[in-house]
């Protein structure tokens, strides 16, 4: 009797298991309201080759150490900085200070009040002067940045095409003033993101007409459509599908105007933001590594819709509890619980630590690879470099400061000189050229500096390269 027992408690249990689990996937009716089917990613690009592993962005400085969290984007005006920051401010960085310029959204008690205090996420400055911004929550908004006037452009409340933008995420402008820009889910707030990444394909591109004052749909079913760029002759728009780790080619001119393309798949990351140096050459930031030789939770995960609907009607069951503790009375760690449940940032608390960005050209070929494989800078959303091509500023949505990159000049020439010996581009690239981008005397030092440390990198690089080989998830976690 003694050892039918355990044996009986241990059947019930399976049994109790099994029931529950029916129940959570096949009882009608229970959140999310999303469709699950099978999907499957292209295997990650393995770090070796232009790829290989690399520290070039570990010597980036920080601003604003600890005096911000999650700048996204970064617009930049001459010797101003613009971000968007988490608790909905956007903020101005000049001469080493800091003000407030404007808020879309409404004063709140923390970042888990994310709903009411706005997130400003990308950011540009437009042709006439004005800075437009994304607010995932609140829409798109033109913001004159001297006088703070701010006019709405797109409401989430407005419905486009049969549905409501429910995170607006990041945009372009044209030299016409025309927004392209990328709505991420149209069945979820940002919050709520891992239902988007887990359930169907709701994102959208879109382009706003600033005559017409209307914004029509471009693409749709994108998963988690993110970062936009227009070409440099604005022949295609791209626009990153970040759950399929991959970036989008609509084409708006020539034969294939109105067609859309695969640009680049099989990243080895998760792709944000994306941005250009305005002469053909595109920075495509992955805010999460993957690793050609560990499958990542997506890759895991898509072909097991069964699998990500327990997990969300789950996920989904747990916040409704909250909501109803909440509706009794506000307590702050039921709302933050409520918040976290959900959110990106906790999931992104599982990736190693590794900050990588990408040189395209406009084919899609890599020409190179910005990392900091060691750590020491990650979860980059966007790579933005200033007008003279000398600093990047590298953004972050979990960050605590802006990184300030400031041997992008050192990078060019590198690539220049790469380019030459490699394609014998002599009528392109030029030895005279290649002189003129490395001259200055201001910039001599840090030239020299950022040469020697490639010489470090180099080392540096092959024992990072060896110990995400054999573990990549012993990487640094976030902090």
């Amino acid at each position: 009797m003694g050892i039918w027992r355990p044996v009986s408690f241990l059947g019930r249990t399976l049994i109790d298991i099994v029931v529950v689990t029916a129940v959570i996937l096949f009882i009608p009716g229970l959140p999310p309201y999303v469709s699950f089917e099978p999907f499957s990613l292209t295997p990650a690009l393995p770090f070796t080759g232009k790829l290989a592993l690399n520290n070039k962005l570990s010597h980036a400085k920080p601003l604003l150490k600890d005096s911000i969290l999650g700048p996204e984007s970064i617009a930049i005006r001459g010797d101003e900085l613009y971000t968007g920051i988490i608790g909905g401010n956007v903020v101005r960085y000049k001469n080493g200070k800091m003000d407030v310029v404007t808020k879309f959204g409404k004063d709140c008690e923390g970042q888990w009040e994310e709903t009411k205090c706005g997130r400003p996420l990308g950011m540009r400055f437009g042709p006439n002067g004005r800075l437009v911004v994304a607010d995932a929550y609140y829409g798109l908004f033109s913001v004159d940045v001297d006088t703070g006037k701010v006019e709405m452009l797109v409401s989430t409340n407005d419905t486009i095409d049969g549905k409501q933008p429910r995170n607006p995420n990041d945009l372009d402008i044209g030299k016409d003033g025309t927004i392209y820009w990328s709505d991420s889910s149209t069945n979820v707030v940002l919050q709520d993101a891992t239902i988007e990444f887990f359930g169907e394909p709701s994102g959208r591109l879109l382009k706003y007409d600033p005559r017409t004052k209307s914004s029509t749909v471009l693409m749709r079913e994108i998963h988690f459509a993110n970062g936009v760029q227009l070409s440099q002759n604005e022949d295609f728009v791209l626009v990153s599908e970040t759950a399929k780790s991959r970036v989008l080619r609509y084409y708006l001119t020539g034969t294939k105007k109105g067609s859309q393309d695969i640009f680049i798949d099989g990243l080895p990351g998760s792709p944000d933001n994306i941005r250009s140096n305005g002469k053909g050459r595109i920075y495509l930031s992955l805010v999460a590594p993957r690793y050609s030789n560990k499958l990542g939770i997506m890759d895991k995960l898509g072909p097991y819709p069964l699998v990500r609907k327990f997990l969300l009607r789950l996920m989904c069951l747990v916040k409704a509890i909250l909501s109803g503790i909440q509706a009794v009375g506000s307590i702050e760690y039921v709302d933050k619980a409520q918040y976290w449940l959900g959110h990106l940032e906790l999931a992104a608390s599982l990736f190693p630590r590794h900050g990588l960005v990408l040189e395209l050209d406009e084919a899609g070929a890599i020409i190179s690879s910005f990392q900091s494989a060691e750590g020491k800078v990650g979860s980059i959303s966007e790579f933005s470099i200033d007008d003279e091509g000398k600093y990047a500023y590298l953004g972050s949505p979990y960050n605590k400061c802006i990184w300030k990159e400031t041997q992008v000049k050192m990078f060019n020439v590198l690539n220049l000189k790469h380019f030459q010996q490699q394609n014998s581009l002599s009528n392109e690239y030029s030895d005279v050229e290649l002189n003129h981008v490395s001259s200055g005397h201001n910039d001599d030092l840090d030239l020299i500096r950022g040469l020697a440390a490639v010489a470090v990198d180099h080392a540096r690089s092959k024992v990072c390269e060896e110990f995400i080989r054999k573990d990549p998830m012993q990487s640094k976690p976030f902090t």
